[in-house]
């Protein structure tokens, strides 16, 4: 699925330095995202693979910086609980994109 972040949520995925990729779960998942994310139009691609993680580093391993800066990202678009059951206006399919 495609979803569109705002600029401030694209500010806090792309704070995170990509040299940092192999420093942990963590900074692989952001750096990994940062790759799918287009900082123009604000749209990237997540996969129902990518919701899970995000949803599991966001609520499982305590509730720090990374944490929230997950939940900052990605709760508008995938909701509070960040599954991504919400209805969204922002989300767009790929056949979508492709017309």
């Amino acid at each position: 699925m495609i979803f569109v972040l705002s600029q401030s949520e694209l500010s806090l995925l792309f704070r995170q330095d990509p040299k940092t990729q192999n420093n942990g779960g963590f900074q692989y998942l952001l750096v990994s995202l940062q790759k799918r994310a287009n900082r123009n139009s604000g749209r990237i691609a997540l996969f129902a693979s990518d919701i899970s993680r995000i949803r599991r580093y966001a609520f499982s391993y305590g509730n720090g910086g990374w944490e929230s800066r997950l939940k900052a990202i990605f709760a508008r678009v995938l909701g509070p609980d960040l599954c991504g059951a919400r209805p969204r206006i922002t989300q767009l399919t790929f056949n979508r994109l492709a017309a």
